[in-house]
């Protein structure tokens, strides 16, 4: 089956989110697609198969080393630019039928947006999280399957340590942190150790929350963010009523057989 890996939200290879993108070439069991995530071991592994002759419309799940998960923004990125890269699938607009619903990639010059569904965030006390994750909140909110903590600055984005215990104890998919960038209108951290991502690069379904979150602070629909991991990535958001279009580029570092 024909593989890759991705670098997603980066047009330089080494940065940005690594994804491997696997085109299936029959229909695989769910053991065997967590075995060859849990094989390639990045944050996420994407598993395509196409739903017509044009090569317009594919099925699309995604994989992390533990765990089938119903979002991942940064693998559907690097869906579409290995088919229109690798395989060279004419089409402008891919679409792709996920657990969430019918996901559409568009080609925009040298980069690509996505059109996902906003995720509506809810202001929260943290007074019972655990005290390792507060030190130096100033809110907190549910945003989907994980929850959102506002640091007071960047540097304190920068400087925050995750207590890998504390947040799986949250009993959610992972957590966010965030706050006014000094060069981005805000910048964020992503943590998911429940589902084996201690900390992911650069997170696509966070920012569908992120979005509305810094909509209702800032009052605006369009933000230019980044995500300040060790490796890093830019994210282009732009709101339109109850969807939020992601923005960014992706580069192939990696072509090859899986033989299995």
């Amino acid at each position: 089956m024909k593989s890759f890996i991705v670098d997603a939200f980066s047009d330089q290879p080494f940065s940005g989110n690594p994804a491997a993108v696997v085109l299936q070439n029959r229909q695989l069991d769910d053991e065997s697609l967590q075995k060859i995530a849990a094989e390639f071991n990045l944050s996420e592994t994407a598993f395509l198969q196409p739903l017509d002759s044009q090569g317009e419309c594919w099925s699309l799940r995604w994989f992390t080393p533990k765990a089938e998960v119903s979002l991942c923004g940064h693998a559907t990125l690097a869906c579409a630019h290995a088919l229109w890269e690798q395989c060279q699938i004419g089409a402008d607009t891919l679409r792709f039928d996920t657990l969430s619903g019918e996901l559409r990639v568009q080609r925009r010059g040298d980069g690509m947006s996505m059109d996902f569904p906003l995720c509506v965030t809810q202001s929260c006390s943290y007074d019972s999280w655990p005290a390792s994750l507060t030190s130096g909140a100033v809110a907190a909110a549910t945003a989907g399957e994980d929850l959102l903590l506002e640091l007071a600055d960047q540097r304190a984005v920068e400087n925050f340590t995750a207590d890998s215990a504390a947040i799986s104890a949250l009993n959610v998919r992972g957590l966010i942190v965030t706050a006014r960038g000094e060069k981005h209108d805000f910048v964020s951290r992503f943590f998911a150790p429940a589902v084996g991502i201690e900390e992911d690069p650069v997170t696509g379904s966070a920012h569908c929350a992120l979005a509305h979150y810094w909509q209702q602070k800032l009052g605006r629909d369009s933000f230019n963010a980044r995500q300040i991991s060790a490796r890093g990535g830019n994210v282009g958001i732009a709101i339109h009523g109850e969807r939020v279009v992601l923005s960014g580029s992706a580069r192939t570092v990696l072509a090859g057989e899986l033989l299995v």
